[in-house]
């Protein structure tokens, strides 16, 4: 037996259960890096538990967590930077994972969350998220969709080599880990527009119910943003990962998709997440056109493996339109404080786009 003692200083009895048969959720010793560590606990039935009952394991776990952040944030260390995404990719996996997964159990569990918490929290003060403050003369909402166009079209993201090389020169193979480093972003993109419109605004609901119904295929399970991205991975042999093929991406990738989730799982968040979108609606019809005479130049298209991204080059053109009327003036309006965030969130996807795109760039050269 062992005791406890409540507010009132009187001790309760609760049965006593013998730890020695809990499984260590991980051992920090064993562990190669610190992802690896958390994706072992994430599976652990009994995690909230142990750390309950060794609390020195979690000090020590903390602990590690600090110095890979201090090896991040502070003295910008690639592998730091891998492994910290890789880490925080691995723990908002966890809120969209399927109800049947075991893991599921953990989804809230505190310990867990006072690591995401650490985690967001210093790469939110980092360097990597610094952004220009918004114009003083922007003072209504359309100025500020004016403002979000113009940072889009100036900046390198919006017209990055990687995409001239796409459709001029890169070869099959280059097109395949193309669509490999895609597919995380893509494939989750559902369920990104679902955690937008939770909690949205009555005004705005419509136009985030549009965009949920483009990506489900107006209802066609056939026809679905998801399944033809999956098509286009098989007709063109990429096998199927149960990742989505997130563990070839580099730190740059892992913090692009992990801005999504960040921004649409906090609430805090939630009107930079607009800028985020609205962005990403920006930049993809003109790139994926490129993309797709990059394809078409290699004779791919015959089997319809296209139309994922045929789709994006014309549907995106409208939802970045409706994301600016739609969604972001009329909230611009009601709460015209907020502008800075929703144009903050905007400058953070400009800028994670561009070093994913660096980075991917000089990989698909690598190759040759």
């Amino acid at each position: 037996m062992f005791s406890v003692r409540t507010e009132s200083e009187h001790a309760i009895r609760l049965p006593f259960r013998d730890t020695s048969s809990l499984p260590v959720p991980l051992g920090l010793a064993e562990a190669e890096d610190l992802a690896s560590a958390i994706r072992t606990m994430i599976e652990g039935a009994e995690l909230e538990m142990y750390f309950d009952l060794h609390p020195e394991e979690f000090a020590a776990l903390r602990h590690r967590v600090d110095e890979a952040l201090d090896a991040a944030f502070e003295r910008g260390d690639d592998d730091a930077l891998a492994d910290v995404h890789a880490t925080l990719f691995a723990l908002y996996e966890l809120h969209v994972a399927p109800a049947a997964s075991e893991r599921c159990a953990n989804q809230f569990n505190p310990y867990l969350i006072r690591l995401r918490g650490a985690i967001e929290r210093r790469w939110l003060a980092s360097e990597a998220l610094s952004t220009t403050p918004l114009d003083a003369g922007v003072r209504t909402a359309r100025d500020l969709t004016d403002a979000i166009c113009s940072v889009s079209a100036q900046h390198r993201a919006s017209k990055h080599p990687l995409f001239d090389f796409l459709e001029k020169d890169a070869t099959r193979v280059q097109l395949s880990a193309f669509f490999r480093s895609d597919s995380a972003l893509n494939i989750r993109f559902f369920d990104l527009i679902v955690l937008a419109l939770l909690g949205s605004d009555p005004s705005v609901r419509g136009e985030l119910s549009q965009n949920f119904w483009d990506e489900a295929g107006k209802g066609d399970p056939q026809r679905s943003h998801v399944a033809l991205f999956r098509h286009l991975l098989h007709t063109v042999d990429i096998p199927h990962a149960d990742d989505d093929h997130a563990s070839l991406l580099g730190w740059q990738g892992l913090a692009g998709y992990n801005l999504f989730m960040m921004t649409g799982l906090n609430r805090s968040q939630g009107l930079k997440s607009l800028g985020v979108m609205a962005v990403t609606e920006l930049l993809d019809p003109t790139q994926y056109e490129k993309l797709t005479r990059g394809c078409r130049r290699l004779g791919m298209g015959g089997e319809g493996e296209l139309e994922y991204y045929d789709e994006h080059v014309s549907i995106d053109v409208v939802h970045a339109e409706g994301w600016l009327s739609n969604v972001i003036v009329p909230l611009a309006t009601k709460f015209p404080s907020q502008m800075g965030d929703i144009y903050a969130g905007a400058q953070w996807r400009l800028n994670t786009c561009e070093a994913y795109y660096d980075a991917l760039y000089e990989r698909l050269l690598a190759l040759g």
